[in-house]
């Protein structure tokens, strides 16, 4: 065979590669000198033995975003290629796919019904773990994402006791996402889960929800079940309320989670708030230094200069070509322009207007105005920028996978309502930013929309604006003793954390 060319060699395997979805390829579809040229032209990468995951040449060294956005379809194609349908993943790796848990774990755990154990030793230390249960294969199964799982009754029966301990925030999802105790009742029942009944019934009550809990007691105490419920958890529970979806029940869970350590540290706002137009003014004075900052915690290369340029109105793409292709200089401009409709939300909230309410109204024109430069550079559609994003991103580095492009709107919405009906200006703050980026509703300008959330909801309680600095956490002085916010997650003890690994935490 001659020498194939990039070009054909591309053609060939990605064609290759629609067999598995569109990323994944087996080395058995592929002829050897095409893998061996992809390989060195860094697009493809090897997973393990004989399968191969398309990428982009020129990552960094240790860039793992490639793998986690490809981690559960390469785990389906995997178990199933090895095991067709005789294997079923554990109990804790059956919840996560059921809440959608954004984490990626370490460590997939899936057992057989035959053959003997091994362990698949994938990218970026995670793995697969095989073993073999015949005698005690489950039988309640259902399919998510392509993988064989337990159902969600089967695994909070067959979880084990240390996991409500371990992983509370998703228990209290799972837990929630039960809309009719007959189906748990059903396979306790069945399997005579004596103890697993004890832990359900004791976490429903500290979860408030004592019709559920009752329901399970007396069915199972008519089936002959003595049970004595203990309560599961170790540490307070915050989901009292039902939910309709994960993505609700995880956001009002970290906010009602969260809340209590904002207030425990930040001291009472003010007593009075500040007189509108100076606030305005001081803010107009920050504008240099804050737009410098927040842009280069983007990555954008920003001087003060440009920053300056643009505020005095000495931009013009239409005269100046380098103006309407710089793409540092686009970011800026749009800076500028999301700033100034910040401005007018703060004055309304000023006024006196609900704060949620007006961030409600307004994230959308701000997020407009923030890419409304790259519009005019035919660089993005108008309509591009309505609504939330239209696919999956990813945050270069992080096991955490931001919630999918389906779970935007019952999560958005659940903010909004947290953020409106929020009593306390430091909440609103601080995790009306940190929520906002946990959900990443935009494929770009999350962080700096949070940034100006977090502004704009400390002007409502009367607090000073604070300067965000790229890399660091913002260093707050006398009004907040000893305390730090990092800009691009959430407040922490440790100013070292960065962003990728907080978003992971929760």
């Amino acid at each position: 065979m001659d020498t194939p060319t990039l070009k054909e060699a591309l053609a060939r395997v990605h064609a290759a590669a629609q067999q598995y979805g569109g990323s994944i390829v087996s080395s058995r579809t592929l002829q050897r000198k095409d893998r061996e040229l992809l390989v060195r032209a860094g697009w493809l990468i090897e997973i393990i033995r004989g399968w191969y995951m398309f990428t982009k040449p020129g990552l960094r060294p240790g860039e793992s975003s490639s793998w986690y956005a490809n981690f559960w379809d390469f785990v389906a194609i995997y178990l199933q290629q090895n095991y067709q349908n005789a294997y079923c993943l554990s109990a804790e790796n059956s919840i996560d796919l059921h809440i959608a848990n954004p984490t990626i774990p370490k460590q997939v755990i899936a057992m057989t019904q035959k053959g003997g154990g091994t362990t698949a030793n994938l990218p970026f230390n995670t793995s697969i773990l095989i073993y073999p249960e015949p005698q005690n294969f489950p039988t309640e199964q259902t399919e998510i994402r392509g993988i064989r799982a337990m159902s969600l009754p089967l695994a909070l029966c067959r979880i084990t006791p240390s996991w409500f301990q371990l992983e509370p925030e998703n228990a209290e999802v799972a837990l929630r996402l039960i809309k009719d105790p007959s189906i748990l009742i059903h396979t306790i029942a069945k399997h005579g889960f004596c103890r697993a009944a004890e832990r359900i019934i004791g976490a429903y009550r500290a979860l408030q929800d004592l019709e559920t809990a009752n329901a399970i007691a007396n069915a199972l105490q008519h089936e002959g079940m003595q049970l004595q419920p203990v309560n599961p958890f170790k540490t307070p529970v915050y989901l009292f309320e039902p939910i309709q979806s994960a993505a609700e029940g995880r956001i009002r869970s970290l906010w009602n989670k969260f809340r209590l350590v904002v207030i425990e540290h930040f001291p009472p706002p003010p007593s009075t708030l500040p007189d509108p137009q100076t606030y305005l003014e001081r803010i107009d004075e920050l504008f240099v230094t804050d737009a410098y900052h927040s842009l280069s915690i983007e990555g954008y290369r920003v001087n003060l200069d440009l920053i300056q340029k643009i505020e005095q109105a000495d931009w013009n793409p239409d005269l100046y070509s380098a103006d309407a292709n710089e793409r540092d200089a686009l970011a800026a401009r749009g800076y500028y322009e999301a700033f100034q409709e910040v401005k007018k939300s703060i004055s309304k909230i000023l006024d006196g207007q609900s704060p949620g309410t007006i961030i409600k109204a307004d994230l959308q024109g701000w997020f407009q105005k923030l890419f409304a430069p790259s519009v005019a550079a035919h660089l993005v559609r108008q309509y591009e920028l309505t609504g939330y994003r239209k696919s999956q991103v990813y945050i270069r580095n992080s096991r955490y996978i931001p919630l999918a492009k389906d779970a935007l709107l019952d999560a958005m919405q659940t903010y909004f309502d947290c953020l409106t009906h929020e009593p306390h200006p430091a909440v609103r703050a601080i995790l009306g930013h940190f929520i906002f980026v946990y959900i990443h509703p935009y494929m770009d300008g999350n962080g700096r929309l949070g940034r100006f959330i977090m502004n704009a909801m400390l002007a409502s309680g009367g607090y000073p604006r604070l300067l965000s600095k790229p890399h660091l956490p913002v260093k707050t002085k006398s009004f907040l003793p000893n305390f730090c916010i990092v800009i691009s997650a959430t407040l922490v003890k440790s100013p070292r954390l960065r962003y990728p690994n907080l978003l992971r935490r929760f």
